[in-house]
């Protein structure tokens, strides 16, 4: 009877171990075309307001995830660094294992981050290289919207 047992409360949990996926966080540096730090204003609990950020696994492209629907810890454009310690940037992450279709090194996880005000838009790729490790691009910055003003 306890094997019955066991075995039974054993394939209620299974399902649950079947859905984790195996975290992994992309931080990546970005800046204004100037190589300025865009303004943003963003908290521990939210995103920068001024920016959407949206991303998906190609092999999954149903499964989006967004800084307008999902948590900070998920995905997130914000502040980093210090004034007079560490240099300020602004970065977006994204936790992959946060997907509920687990990564693999060689996927493409695509990204389009849009400025709300003037609802230009940006995207970019990221081929997931082998691994767990953090992947940091924090010195190869990707230009972000919106663009400068031209002169007349």
């Amino acid at each position: 009877m306890k094997r019955i047992l066991f075995a039974l409360m054993l394939l209620a949990i299974l399902p649950i171990f079947a859905q984790m996926t195996v975290p992994r966080v992309y931080v990546q540096k970005l800046n204004l075309e100037d190589g300025s730090v865009p303004k943003v204003t963003a908290s521990n609990v939210k995103s920068a307001e001024e920016y959407t950020l949206r991303a998906w696994m190609a092999a999954a492209p149903e499964e989006v995830i967004s800084t307008d629907t999902h948590p900070v810890n998920t995905i997130t454009i914000k502040q980093i660094g210090k004034e007079g310690v560490f240099d300020v940037r602004v970065v977006a992450t994204v936790q992959l294992g946060n997907f509920t279709r687990q990564w693999a090194a060689g996927d493409t996880l695509h990204l389009v981050i849009t400025h709300k005000e003037s609802g230009e838009s940006k995207g970019w790729d990221l081929i997931v290289p082998e691994g767990t490790a953090l992947i940091k691009h924090l010195d190869d910055g990707i230009v972000i919207p919106p663009a400068p003003k031209k002169k007349k």
